[in-house]
């Protein structure tokens, strides 16, 4: 029975725990966090409660008997996004990644984990203070000659205060709180470990691929937690836009930069949701988000790197119409064939070519072993008709993408997270877009950037490097191939050549061919006494049948009798035996 199964980590599990795990207390605390918010059932029929000791799992299945009204009163998607906030920042990001996944999940949890926030409480200045002379030193510490004491932001992996260095430069310094590195490390390996469990219980949760989700998860924020990474990543965007003058990257300041502090140069502007304060400094809005959705394409479908999480928080509206970025903590990047699928998506979209869409939609995709594309194409059909023929700026860019992406994923097909991403951030510039002006028509903008964007991914410097690529790897494998060939064949002369084969695909080619060698013996026996038959039907002597000697006419019986069986097997396709 299932109460009286033995409680605690069996000792195969505890050993691969002990691997991938650094604190076996933090599983049992989350799986009480859960239990609490009304998901014991889950918890036990999934077998998670055998992560418990017997003195959690008493806890645990307590506390889930005795739900505090407020809780009782939850629906189930409100139930997970408290519990996620009660957990932390690794779950909090992984209900803010599972909130843009409208392919996948249903409205109701789309909408409650859209309200995903981390309540943090501002570390005080003594204790900043002091991380920044652990980490910088004392005389590096001394260049700032003002810090302000009071954070511009304080969230749950940093917080960032304004300052002003010696050489007089005003910037910011993001620094790190004490001890998260090691809590959101050890929470990630669990997420993992979740995602895992789950997928094995349940098939439609399994459709959703959430081992993928957390290792994606995984290594995005073990990115964000690399300060040092984040300040190469802007220093490479700032590289990438050092031409346009329109966009402005916070400059790095390397000497002040470690793993766990990045000071940056500050930049101060407007919010791009702010209309009002963007009509008081005399800017166009119209100009500023073409300017931002071109940036946005460039990064794209130019550099192949482009901004993970570019929303109206990680944006700023500056002087003489220029757009600023903040934040380059998550970074995508992005294969040429990947580029390439993209813009043949872009370029059908705004020409109104549905097919062709379609056809790029299928080619980023990741299709299951059972994936039926016929019936993805009916259905893509059906939910892209009732668009054709309307004018271009009635259509929701966003809305004809996740239906797109949710007919997909229906039939087995879900999207990789870097096109979830795009789709997203095309869907934050048409919320801000539309925000600041009503007329805003997000696939015109895009219009004008697609020949563009096409000549880029197509430029004779393009083409010669990709030429020069596959010149490499071609006198590369012409290089290798002889030694190659020559270890193969001294194989084969050995006696060493082995060869790897499905033992399932070797069964079914016996049975083929111990089918096929019974019908050529039996066709062999058949001939065989066509010809006695016919050597027999000679001789004078003996008893005859319709003038025809017996032992010859029953010969071609017999033979005539297995040709039928023969016929007949192979007509069939069925075993004579």
């Amino acid at each position: 029975m299932a109460a009286q199964r033995s409680r605690g980590i069996p000792l195969a599990l505890s050993l691969k725990l002990g691997r991938r795990v650094r604190n076996v207390g933090r599983m049992a605390q989350i799986v009480n966090v859960f239990a609490r918010h009304g998901f014991w059932t889950f918890i036990r029929e999934s077998g998670l409660d055998r992560w418990l000791t017997p003195d959690q799992f008493r806890k645990a299945q307590a506390e889930s008997t005795v739900e505090p009204a407020p809780v009782r009163e939850m629906e189930l998607p409100e139930r997970l996004r408290k519990a996620f906030e009660e957990l932390g920042p690794a779950f909090v990001k992984l209900g803010q990644v599972l909130a843009v996944r409208e392919d996948l999940l249903p409205p109701e949890y789309l909408t409650e984990l859209r309200k995903l926030h981390t309540q943090v409480e501002p570390l005080p200045y003594a204790v900043i203070r002091q991380r920044l002379q652990e980490e910088l030193g004392p005389d590096k510490l001394a260049n700032f000659v003002d810090i302000n004491p009071e954070p511009l932001a304080a969230g749950s992996i940093a917080q960032v205060h304004q300052a002003k260095l010696a050489s007089g430069e005003d910037v910011v310094i993001k620094v790190q709180r004490p001890g998260i590195q090691q809590q959101i490390e050890t929470d990630l390996q669990l997420i993992e470990t979740f995602a895992s469990i789950i997928e094995k219980y349940s098939a439609e949760l399994r459709s959703i691929r959430l081992s993928t989700m957390a290792a994606e998860l995984s290594r995005a924020m073990s990115s964000e937690l690399d300060f040092i990474r984040e300040a190469g990543s802007t220093s490479k965007f700032a590289a990438n836009f050092r031409s346009v003058e329109y966009v402005v990257i916070p400059e790095v300041f390397w000497a002040y930069t470690t793993p766990r502090v990045l000071t940056m140069s500050y930049l101060k502007g407007t919010s791009p949701w702010d209309k009002s304060g963007i009509q008081r400094l005399g800017l166009d809005p119209v100009l500023l988000v073409e300017q931002g959705l071109e940036m946005f394409l460039k990064m794209v479908f130019v550099d192949g790197l482009y901004h993970g999480d570019l929303h109206p928080g990680n944006l700023l509206v500056l002087p003489e119409n220029r757009v600023g970025v903040l934040d380059f903590g998550l970074v995508v990047r992005i294969s040429r064939a990947t580029r390439e699928h993209l813009a043949g998506l872009l370029v059908a979209l705004v020409a109104e070519d549905f097919e062709r869409m379609v056809q790029h939609f299928v080619e980023l995709s990741e299709p299951s072993p059972d994936f039926d594309l016929e019936g993805f194409q009916h259905d893509i059909a059906n939910a892209v008709a009732p668009f054709v023929g309307l004018r271009l700026k009635a259509i929701r860019s966003g809305g004809v993408l996740f239906d797109l992406a949710r007919i997909a994923a229906r039939h087995g097909v879900p999207m990789p997270q870097e096109l979830i991403m795009f789709i997203k951030t095309l869907v934050s510039f048409e919320g801000i877009g539309l925000h600041l002006n009503p007329d805003f028509d997000i696939f015109s903008t895009c219009g004008k950037f697609t020949s563009k964007i096409v000549k880029d991914l197509y430029s004779p410097e393009k083409l010669r490097d990709q030429a020069i690529v596959l010149a490499r790897d071609a006198a590369a494998l012409l290089r290798h191939a002889p030694l190659q060939l020559r270890r193969l064949l001294k194989a084969a002369l050995d006696g060493d050549l082995r060869i790897q084969v499905d033992s399932e695909s070797v069964e079914i080619l016996a049975e083929v061919l111990d089918r096929t060698s019974a019908r050529l013996a039996l066709g062999l026996i058949s001939s065989g006494l066509f010809v006695a038959g016919g050597i027999m039907a000679h001789a004078t002597d003996g008893r005859t049948m319709f003038g025809i000697p017996v032992p010859a006419l029953l010969a071609v019986v017999a033979g005539t009798g297995l040709a039928f069986l023969v016929v007949v097997s192979i007509l069939r396709k069925r075993s004579l035996f």
